[in-house]
């Protein structure tokens, strides 16, 4: 029943606040109402007598207490002058034999109980000249008798009449209750969804959690407990950096030393073997080195002429002898860290040409929030299962296990989607129409215009 409960309310927490509220009041009235039903003493339950009963009650009990004949005339003579609703009641006049709804009945034992047997109460069906509810009269002992009229008033909503209006009338409490709710939900939840905002977009080379000036104390100390774990999230990586950056750039002296006494072994065959794995150990903590330092978001973030920096590139390894062809619009300007872009944009390149022929590169300016670029080769591509796994430091797919001089380590692809991510962009890789691999970075341009400061 509990999860029923839970998985009806809304998805936002102001929706659910209002439907909570709504719903106590709502249940608050109806266990008010049964309650008084059941717990309510019988006199209080009686409907008290109208106002013209009242009267007509009153003119009785000072009729009855008149001493003599004479003096009971005259108060019914001045009482008939004083109240225009007031009549003699005709010595014909027999009780209405209408069954009486339950108001009337109340009435009508109210007044039995106050004059008993002395008395005779009535309700007619109505009086000369006039209409509307029923009048009530009172027969003394003597025969006289006095019948007071009703005030002309405007019947209640009754059958289907009644229930509209009980429906509007609790639509609009709902709605007043529920638009205060909803309001004051707002209010609360409000900073909640800001500071979601905040962590969403959390970069710990950047951005500081903040409180919120506004919102409950719970607010605050929760985005105080963010901004301290967001602050040792920051040296957690910092120190990683450092201790991987220090080890990586201590190796290289060792490495040197070994070079210069491997160059004084005689054996030929054994020499080159252990250059050429020291070879390889520079270009790992090369790699690692490189991962560590792009893979940091940089504050140089300016305007940038992005289809000449395409374009630099793709000259570049046309002057090397490969075929890397731009493709794209002439002039676009986007802010970017231009250095880490272009090391972005060469390690995709230089992928392509490693397990492809030919390498386009497009630029995708047709989104003003967004631009893109694509590298585009037509080589084997990447299985839909390996793409994710190839963003992984170290990770090489079956194609590329083997090291060997112009291999690599694994690290160009994560070094691309960590200066994506640094420009609070992303690295997509797809199939290439015709085969082959396409690789996309993309990044927003307003984000970065507006949170680009280091």
């Amino acid at each position: 029943m509990k999860r029923l409960l839970l998985r009806l309310l809304p998805a936002r927490a102001a929706a659910q606040i209002t439907v909570i509220v709504i719903g106590s009041l709502v249940l608050a009235n109806a266990v008010t109402i049964a309650v008084l039903l059941v717990l309510l003493p019988p006199e209080l339950k009686r409907v008290p007598n109208l106002p013209y009963v009242t009267e007509l009650v009153a003119i009785s009990r000072t009729i009855e207490a008149a001493p003599t004949p004479a003096a009971k005339a005259t108060i019914i003579d001045a009482a008939l002058v004083s109240h225009p609703r007031l009549t003699r009641l005709p010595p014909d006049a027999q009780p209405s034999l209408r069954d009486p709804s339950w108001p009337d009945r109340q009435m009508l034992d109210n007044l039995k109980d106050q004059f008993g047997s002395t008395v005779q109460v009535l309700m007619l069906d109505s009086l000369p000249g006039q209409g509307g509810p029923p009048p009530f009269a009172l027969r003394f002992a003597d025969g006289s008798g006095l019948a007071m009229a009703p005030e002309p008033r405007t019947p209640p909503p009754r059958g289907q009449a009644f229930i509209f209006y009980l429906a509007v009338m609790i639509a609009l409490l709902a709605s007043l209750v529920g638009l205060l709710s909803l309001w004051a939900a707002r209010a609360v939840a409000s900073p909640l969804s800001r500071l979601a905002e905040a962590v969403d977009r959390f970069d710990p080379d950047r951005d500081d959690i903040a409180a919120p000036e506004q919102g409950p104390i719970e607010v605050k100390r929760l985005a105080s407990a963010f901004g301290g774990m967001a602050a040792r999230i920051r040296r957690l990586v910092d120190d990683r950096t450092r201790m991987l950056a220090a080890v990586s750039h201590d190796l290289r002296t060792p490495i040197t030393r070994l070079r210069l006494r491997a160059d004084e072994i005689a054996d030929d065959k054994q020499r080159r073997a252990i250059v050429a794995d020291l070879v390889l150990m520079e270009r790992m903590v090369g790699g690692a080195l490189s991962y560590l330092r792009d893979g940091r978001a940089s504050g140089s973030i300016v305007a940038t002429d992005v289809p000449a920096l395409l374009q630099t590139i793709c000259d570049d390894f046309a002057d090397l002898g490969h075929i890397v062809v731009y493709e794209g619009p002439i002039r676009a300007s986007a802010l970017c860290d231009a250095d880490q872009m272009m090391r972005a944009v060469t390690n995709l390149v230089d992928n392509a040409i490693k397990f492809g022929g030919s390498v386009l590169v497009r630029l995708d300016d047709s989104d003003s929030a967004v631009i893109a670029v694509d590298v585009e080769d037509d080589g084997p591509g990447i299985p839909p299962d390996e793409r994710e796994k190839v963003f992984a430091p170290f990770y090489r797919s079956d194609l590329a296990r083997t090291l060997k001089q112009g291999s690599g380590f694994g690290l160009g692809l994560s070094i691309v989607r960590a200066i994506a991510e640094a420009h609070r962009g992303e690295l997509t890789l797809a199939d290439r129409d015709g085969g082959g691999l396409r690789a996309r970075i993309s990044w927003p341009r307003r984000l970065v215009a507006e949170r680009g400061r280091p």
